[in-house]
């Protein structure tokens, strides 16, 4: 499992080039002429996590790009509907665009039944002043595993909603926050998401693959005919990494270690949550804007490869 899990990371981090994520595991942090990380945090590289909402994320090479999109926005949003539609069979609406080299990624969230969020890239011919409406793409493996940790979301409704349930009360008891939905809209854009957590899954989870057969072949098929699809003789806990991410509320403090604890505990105790691999990070105060990022060099995490916390 563990080999498996290096490569979907390894896939995720793709995805992040051209879809923006809370929680990975990238290290910056702003350091004074000595080294000490005690420098304050500028304005242009950091934002509270109370505020942000994906304002300063940006791609290299895009900024033309992303000024041609927004001027010509009904043609790039028919363009990555009319490709979801046709190659999916899935409805989106569309939230935010961000330039790339070659043209603009666009983060979009699914409507309907199943609910996720992901990109789609445009290509834009500046020289032509034309938007490839034709051309649109995905990375690899986006779009289905966001159908297919949706499908397990919808699959398994109760126990998603009781993981929302105790990361709710763990935010409304503790000194920590989860992200604000418009920066998931915004800049999220890696599958199944909420304000406390994203939902990373494999692409060659066996266990869900008849039922992404079934739903793609007709999405209105009742939910009790999925379920029964589901083949629980193949499923793997750890196909299934649900990726916790809270940040400290007040922006004068430092992860604590006692309320990560707290997190952990609760999440190893209760089982009633969804089965999976879980991971387990806490930031302080601040996102660095540019790529919608958390985590730091003063984050601290419980996760794999070093403490697995399995739910069968």
């Amino acid at each position: 499992m563990k080999i498996k899990w290096k490569l979907l990371t390894s896939s995720l981090c793709l995805s992040l080039l051209l879809g923006g994520c809370f929680g990975t595991d990238k290290s910056v942090t702003q350091k004074s002429s000595d080294g000490k990380d005690d420098v304050p945090r500028s304005d242009d590289m950091y934002e509270s996590i109370l505020t942000y909402t994906g304002d300063g994320y940006d791609l290299p090479g895009g900024d033309k790009n992303e000024k041609f999109a927004k001027d010509h926005k009904d043609d790039v949003e028919k363009a990555v509907k009319d490709y979801l539609k046709n190659e999916f069979n899935t409805d989106v609406k569309v939230h935010n665009m961000v330039g790339n080299r070659d043209g603009v990624t666009v983060f979009y969230e699914s409507t309907g039944p199943l609910h996720f969020y992901a990109t789609a890239i445009v290509p834009i011919d500046l020289k032509n002043k034309d938007v490839l409406g034709d051309h649109v793409w995905t990375l690899e493996g986006v779009v289905e595993r966001g159908i297919k940790g949706a499908l397990y979301a919808y699959l398994f409704e109760d126990e998603f909603k009781e993981l929302d349930r105790i990361l709710g009360e763990l935010e409304n008891e503790e000194d920590i926050v989860g992200r604000k939905i418009e920066a998931i809209e915004n800049v999220g854009g890696i599958g199944y998401m909420t304000p406390f957590y994203f939902l990373a899954n494999s692409t060659n989870d066996e266990a869900i693959e008849p039922v992404y057969e079934l739903y793609m072949k007709d999405p209105e098929t009742p939910k009790a005919e999925l379920r029964s699809a589901f083949d629980k003789e193949q499923f793997i806990p750890e196909d299934y990494l649900f990726s916790i991410q809270f940040y400290m509320e007040d922006p004068n403090k430092e992860p604590d270690e006692a309320i990560l604890e707290r997190i952990v505990n609760t999440i190893v105790d209760s089982t009633t949550i969804p089965s999976g691999n879980y991971a387990i990070n806490l930031h302080d105060n601040y996102v660095i804007k540019h790529a919608a990022e958390g985590s730091k060099d003063n984050s601290i995490s419980r996760k794999f490869p070093d403490e697995e916390i399995i739910k069968e």
